[in-house]
């Protein structure tokens, strides 16, 4: 795959979700790095935030480097050697460089920087300070370098942007005027046939101006934060997506632009699908969720708070800690919207009621399963199916102590919303149909002993309890016709 110029930040990857029976892992990682994920911006790019768009060339020395990742005493190296190469360009441009047009003034200044710093381009070179040790460069770290040349000059210099490329444009008496930074043929290049062959070189094609769906004019701010970009994009692409994090808010701090919010929250969203698919979902809820909230980016990641506060719920009911899924709804209701908090509580008791349901009493479990569908905690559908399994269960513990007798009485005194459902008439039914059958079964051991008195008490017994009960009509009658 082309590794781009201009790298783009790489999207969420995939995150498993757990299903309701096997907890199935999409992807697994054997170690995850255990330092502390940085949420905040360095305190430099805090103090940039008051910074104009549109920066000087100190400013831009400065701000680039600081992008590059230097800090400290390494920082301060280094834009003291911007400034001695700011010092040799002013000594270079300080004789006839102010007799010449503007045109030609921004011409000469991207030809002074192929001579003397840009040597070889590379397509990942974005780093301010390797582009003055060695003179290796990309699209972003040559037009950064652009801008701090002309802006020193005093031109009024800008940078455009494309799908995966960057470069710079001038303002002259002709217009503006396209600057490609990374060949020394880019100035206008539309007009050079010298251009187009050097250009090739790089991979990448050249957008003219009149193409405006495909350029947008970008700020010095956002100039410099590509530099972030492409440190983060760089490190995305070895899977190491927590070091992008605090990359990707210092970006976003500096040059606060919608698509840089965009990036940031995808790094997140990435972080947190890492530590999803390794299983660690309490872990990636909490990071989300704190995120979420310092960035008010709750509405963008409902999805994803939902999905691992699904998964950590799903751990917990099947590990049977109801107590702790308890506690961990308490957290997760100021983050999630009533809808999904709503799925999540009635997931965690109808995971608890069927615990109690297999394991504990009939009337402690029909106690909290009509408590639960009275509150609205169960549907109608799990209310109707604990209730036939918890009646259908106490009647067979009766009928083996009792017998099917009190068995079908016991399920004929239910209340009447319960004993008219399908499944309860069904089982009101059975019962009374095995309390028949007990009754015939006795009657004809009775009758094929020729016991005829007895089986005749038998059935006249069994009919005043049971009027009108088919069975036992049929027996005595096939009973009387014998006698007689």
């Amino acid at each position: 795959m082309k590794v781009q110029c201009l790298n783009k930040i790489v999207y969420i990857i995939y995150m498993s979700k757990l299903s309701r029976i096997i907890i199935i892992f999409l992807f697994s990682f054997s170690f995850l790095n255990a330092e502390e994920i940085r949420v905040t911006p360095e305190n430099y790019w805090l103090q940039t935030k008051t910074w104009e768009d549109f920066l000087s060339s100190s400013m831009l020395i400065e701000s680039s480097l600081v992008a590059s990742g230097l800090t400290g005493d390494n920082l301060n190296e280094y834009i003291s050697r911007y400034k001695q190469i700011l010092l040799n360009f002013k000594d270079d441009i300080a004789g006839s460089f102010q007799t010449l047009s503007v045109y030609e003034q921004g011409e000469f200044i991207l030809n002074w920087a192929h001579k003397n710093i840009l040597n070889n381009y590379i397509e990942e070179q974005t780093l301010m300070d390797v582009l003055i040790d060695t003179g290796n460069y990309n699209c972003v770290s040559s037009a950064v370098f652009y801008l701090i040349l002309s802006k020193e000059a005093g031109l009024s210099t800008e940078s455009v942007e494309t799908s995966d490329h960057i470069f710079c444009t001038i303002e002259t008496e002709d217009g503006w005027v396209d600057v490609e930074t990374t060949t020394s043929f880019g100035f206008n290049p539309g007009v050079k046939k010298e251009f187009q062959q050097a250009f090739n070189q790089t991979g990448y094609t050249y957008v003219p101006p009149g193409n405006y769906r495909t350029r947008k004019r970008i700020s010095n701010k956002e100039t410099v934060a590509l530099i972030l970009q492409n440190r983060m994009s760089a490190l995305q692409k070895y899977d190491i997506h927590d070091k992008a994090i605090g990359l990707s808010i210092d970006r976003w701090t500096f040059s606060d632009t919608e698509n840089n919010l965009k990036d940031m929250n995808n790094t997140f969203r990435n972080w947190s699908a890492v530590l999803n698919n390794n299983g660690s979902y309490i872990e990636a809820y909490y990071f989300l969720s704190d995120v979420s909230q310092k960035y008010n980016l709750i509405n963008e990641n409902k999805d994803l708070l939902f999905d691992l506060a699904y998964n950590q719920i799903i751990v917990l009911a099947n590990n049977n800690n109801y107590d702790l899924a308890d506690n961990f709804l308490l957290k997760t209701k100021p983050v999630l919207n009533n809808s999904d908090q709503n799925k999540l509580e009635k997931l965690v008791v109808r995971d608890r009621l069927t615990d109690i349901v297999r394991n504990k009493s009939y009337e402690e479990s029909l106690f909290l399963v009509r408590e639960a569908y009275k509150s609205g905690t169960i549907s109608k559908s799990d209310w109707q199916n604990w209730i036939t399994v918890l009646h259908q269960n106490k009647a067979l513990l009766i009928s083996n102590k009792d017998g099917w007798w009190e068995a079908w009485k016991f399920m004929e005194s239910l209340p009447s919303d319960e004993k008219t459902l399908n499944s309860i008439k069904t089982s009101i039914s059975r019962a009374h149909d095995n309390w028949s059958f007990e009754i015939h079964n006795k009657f004809a051991d009775m009758f094929n002993s020729k016991n005829f008195d007895e089986a005749e008490i038998l059935l006249l017994k069994a009919l005043e309890a049971d009027p009108g009960n088919k069975y036992f009509s049929k027996d005595l009658a096939d009973l009387q016709k014998i006698k007689q």
